[in-house]
């Protein structure tokens, strides 16, 4: 039994679009893979957590993937101390439809990783 599972039948597909649309390709899949990893870590969830079929094994490295960490770091830790030097950081590699479904799926990888670290936490099943 997953968290998915639990959910009313109508939340649950409309979730499961919402995290379809996140992983469409619009934001290139390996870089929100090591956002949601680093969400994970952060918030103390598993690694499995949320983990997306379309979702790459291996992560790319550059200038892009090491800026939208720093943004997605402080959107978990501390979002109120967002600065516009780290949005424009991402905005540097993303152009505005790219930083927008950025934001988008970031917020949503981290309400599952929470929701799913909740759930795990009341005596549900492994996260997924």
């Amino acid at each position: 039994m997953t968290l998915i599972d639990e959910l009313d039948p109508g939340v649950a597909g409309a979730f499961l679009h919402l995290l379809d649309g996140v992983w469409d390709g619009r934001v290139d899949p390996g870089l929100l893979e090591r956002c949601r990893l680093r969400v994970c870590e952060l918030v103390g969830a598993s690694p499995e957590a949320g983990r997306h079929p379309s979702a790459p094994a291996a992560a790319p490295d550059g200038a892009a993937v090491d800026a939208c960490l720093a943004f997605t770091e402080m959107w978990v830790i501390d979002p109120h101390a967002m600065t516009d030097e780290l949005a424009a950081a991402v905005r540097a590699h993303l152009d505005d439809a790219t930083a927008a479904a950025f934001t988008i799926g970031l917020a949503t990888i981290e309400a599952q990783a929470r929701a799913d670290l909740a759930w795990h936490a009341v005596g549900g099943a492994d996260p997924t």
